[in-house]
Parts: C-alpha cells; structure tokens; sequence
C-alpha cells in the first residue's frame, strides 16, 4: 500500500510541471549545452547547479539503467570530459538537435554531435534520440536515450583504430590489439584507485588477464554485460568514487558489467515512476513499474 500512495504522490507532483513548447525547447538546449566538453566538467559533481533531479532515472540502451543524481552526473558527463585520456568516442564538442516535439513537461528529441575522438584521432558523428521528463523546478526526472546506429559507429570506431593506431584492416587483428589497449587502461586505473577494501585483482598481470582472456571484447550492445566494453565504460568513473565504482570493472562486474538479463527481460522492464505520455495517456504503460 505504501508503495502505490508513494507512486499516486510522485505522479501528481510531476503533473504540475506544465511549459510552454518554447520552455521545453531551452531546457534540451539546456542539457546539451551542459554535455559538451569543458561545459560538461562542471556538472560531474553539481547538485543544485545540475540539470538532473535528485531522484532522477535514467536508462541508456547500450548500458544500463542509472538511479540518482550522483551516478547520472558521473555517467553523462564524467564519462565524456577527459580528451587526454583513452576513450573509445572521446569528448563531444557541438551538436544540432534534427527532430524536436514537446508537450507538457516531456521532450523527445534526436540530436546529431559531432565527438572528438582524440584517442582515434577522428571527428565522429553520432546520434543520440532521447525522451526525457522534467520536474516543476525543470530539473530532469528521468531520460530515456538511444543511440542510433551504435552497431556501425562501432565498427566505424575500430576500422580508425585499426588504421590509425595499430597499422592494420583487419578487423579481428585490431579487436585483440584495442582489447589489449583498453585492458591495460583499466588495470592501471585499477592500480592507482582500487587499493584496500577496494582492490578487486591480485595483480595487474591477474587484471589484465581476466580482461583479455576470461571474458569477451563485447559486441554493440553489451555495454552493460559482463564485457571488456562494459568496464571500458565504467573505468572512467573510478576516480571519482572508487568505492562505488571499482567493483564494476572488477571480476564480478560489481552489479553493472553482468549477464543479469535476456533481450526479453531488458526491453520489457518495468523500471519508471512515470510514462512518457503527457497528460494521463500512459496510466497502462509496459515501462512503468508496477
């Protein structure tokens, strides 16, 4: 009973916040202005400054679900603020928001940025379609986003590495060298991070080679699974809490790099507080937890 009154109380706190098209058109604006690097390095640790809501939701299809303000800042904009560091897209640099609609407090938008991927030495292209909800304060309640087309920017990503780094076009020839690359990357956040209680390998010899040999490089989807791909993500967001976040490219893969789910099981989670549907439109929605 008191989850269904505390549900009841969170829907009608949302359904206050009502903006005109043009509100809502500033806040997307807003948010990707905030993404782009350096802007985005002032958002990592914010928190009346941040354009999430404390109790914000998040889900990104190549990863995973994020809860809070704290995760969702180190994620969104922690894992894209380090050009000199590597990365496999790098630091996005401008953007230009191709569709737009928006009603009520909700936005749904896909948006073209170009990243620099410094450590491939590219501009890239990539497109991100997101859905988000707004609070009454205009602070993001939850996000849901896409990326488009990830599977070939993937591809994209390893033909530069191939080419640009390790002098080859054969794309299992580059998977094993940038796999190589990325874990030791890793164990040497691993290194200088996770120490005491924090430690998750024996050694870095134990580190690389459970990266390299005990688990797969990870294909376009598996960001969020037991993958290199997956600990590549997370290994940005150690050094801002080791606690938290060692765990997740250690062996176990600390809750976030695991096989937990099915394709079925992900794509019908029920994990929202609240469709995104203005106006009472979404009361039977799949997504919304029961």
């Amino acid at each position: 009973m008191r989850s269904s009154i505390a549900l009841v109380l969170a829907v009608g706190t949302a359904a206050l916040a009502d903006f005109t098209f043009d509100e809502l058109w500033a806040l997307q604006n807003t948010l990707w202005d905030n993404f782009l690097y350096p802007a985005n390095l002032q958002q990592i640790n914010a928190t009346d400054t941040s354009v999430f809501a404390e109790n914000v939701q998040g889900r990104v299809d190549i990863t995973r679900t994020f809860d809070g303000r704290e995760l969702n800042n180190e994620y969104i904009f922690g894992l894209f603020s380090d050009p000199s560091h590597l990365s496999l897209v790098g630091i996005p640099i401008s953007y230009n928001i191709t569709q737009f609609a928006a009603n009520q407090n909700i936005t749904s938008a896909t948006t073209v940025f170009t990243f620099n991927a410094t450590s491939f030495n590219i501009l890239v292209p990539i497109t991100i379609d997101t859905w988000i909800l707004y609070n009454a304060d205009g602070k993001i309640l939850q996000y849901d986003a896409t990326f488009r087309w990830f599977g070939w920017l993937l591809d994209t990503l390893l033909e530069a590495a191939g080419t640009g780094i390790f002098n080859t076009t054969d794309p299992a020839e580059t998977q094993r060298a940038l796999g190589n690359l990325l874990a030791t990357t890793i164990c040497q956040t691993h290194g200088q991070h996770c120490v005491d209680d924090n430690q998750q390998y024996n050694s870095n010899e134990d580190c690389v080679r459970f990266l390299t040999e005990d688990i797969r490089f990870g294909s376009a989807y598996e960001l969020g699974r037991n993958t290199l791909l997956c600990r590549e993500v997370h290994e940005h967001m150690v050094q801002y809490r080791p606690t938290e976040h060692c765990p997740h490219i250690g062996p176990d893969g600390g809750g976030y790099c695991v096989d937990d789910k099915d394709y079925a099981e992900v794509v019908t989670e029920r994990y929202f507080r609240e469709p995104f549907v203005p106006y009472g439109y979404g009361d039977t929605n799949l997504w919304v937890a029961a």
